[in-house]
């Protein structure tokens, strides 16, 4: 029988975590949630602008999490601003990690890392299940260490040695 993708993640990060001396479960669970759902380009970019069209950019996130606030600052779409938020600490964990290169390329990196960190700390406040709020808090400290594992992971566990090709997109958008 062959494992899912989610065990198939799970065991890779693992790998990853003890190489790096880390030792959490309940954030290697999460991050292999992530990458399970992540694995689907559709669910890497699920918000979308007024006219339907799907936002890529975190300042677009960003741009859309205010829109969920009324003008004294409060929210008006508790569960979309909190789903917002989550998403761009998912979304930068998994691109500052997963597609480092890419991101160094575009001088972007610490951009990713800033604004993923601050996402994870907004999202413990907002998270009423106590492991999750741990599990963001751990992100929000270690996001940086935990993104170089991610990179860590892709770069030795899943090399992609192939060049850059028309035939070969993935590559292409790999290396940048």
């Amino acid at each position: 029988m062959f494992p899912t993708l989610y065990q198939f993640f799970r065991h890779q990060l693992q790998h990853g975590f003890h190489v790096h001396g880390f030792t959490e479960p309940y954030t290697v669970d999460y991050i292999s949630e992530v990458l399970t759902r992540f694995a689907q380009t559709r669910r890497l970019y699920p918000v979308v602008d007024a006219e339907g069209r799907p936002l890529e950019r975190i300042v677009e996130f960003l741009a859309a999490s205010r829109l969920t606030q009324d003008h004294n600052g409060g929210a008006m779409d508790y569960t979309q601003g909190k789903f917002i938020i989550r998403h761009i600490g998912e979304y930068a964990l998994f691109m500052s990690g997963i597609f480092r290169e890419r991101i160094e390329a575009d001088g972007q990196l610490n951009y990713f890392l800033a604004h993923g960190r601050s996402a994870f700390w907004r999202s413990a406040d907002y998270e009423s299940d106590k492991r999750r709020r741990e599990v963001y808090r751990r992100l929000y400290y270690h996001f940086e260490p935990v993104s170089n594992i991610l990179d860590y992971v892709r770069r030795v566990q899943f090399p992609l040695t192939v060049p850059a090709t028309a035939e070969n997109m993935l590559a292409a958008f790999w290396r940048v």
